[in-house]
């Protein structure tokens, strides 16, 4: 097993405040997971025993308490999208050109949308990333009922062909 990483004097100084304090929700759990091993000299998997946690969660708490200090031990970092392309703000601005030729009569094509997208990025999206920024927006599907710029003849001998195949 690795060494742990020291935990630096000025940290362990913060600790010791942080300690005098009360603690909501599971503030309790993340200060004792620092505590037990600046304290007690205990390890990673004796105090995710005691705690109740996972080793790896324990180290992480560690770890994020030794970078940031007590606001590691304050923060509750859950949810939240932590593996975006681009922020809300972004996309928006990104589909803006999109719905302008939207108002203009166009029928967005999402795989132009993708290759737009992918050429923004940098790298290769899957499809579903698209539908998923798209439903974040508000954005539909609208059925379509009939062309836009309907050709009467090609329209007529469609309707024959279809009557006398059945």
């Amino acid at each position: 097993m690795r060494p742990p990483i020291p935990i630096p004097e000025e940290r362990q100084a913060e600790l010791r405040a942080f300690r005098k304090r009360k603690w909501a929700g599971n503030e309790l759990q993340r200060f004792l997971c620092v505590w037990l091993r600046v304290k007690q000299g205990l390890n990673g998997p004796v105090i995710a025993k005691i705690i109740g946690w996972n080793v790896a969660t324990v180290r992480m708490t560690q770890r994020d308490f030794i970078r940031r200090g007590v606001s590691a031990l304050e923060e509750v970092r859950r949810g939240g999208r932590r593996r975006e392309l681009m922020s809300e703000e972004e996309e928006r601005a990104f589909l803006a050109g999109f719905e302008r030729s939207g108002e203009k009569g166009d029928i967005l094509v999402v795989n132009e949308l993708k290759a737009a997208l992918e050429k923004r990025v940098g790298r290769p999206v899957h499809k579903t990333t698209v539908y998923r920024m798209l439903h974040r927006h508000g954005w539909r599907k609208h059925p379509r009922r009939r062309h836009r710029k309907p050709v009467p003849e090609v329209l007529e001998d469609f309707k024959k062909g279809a009557s006398q195949d059945g």
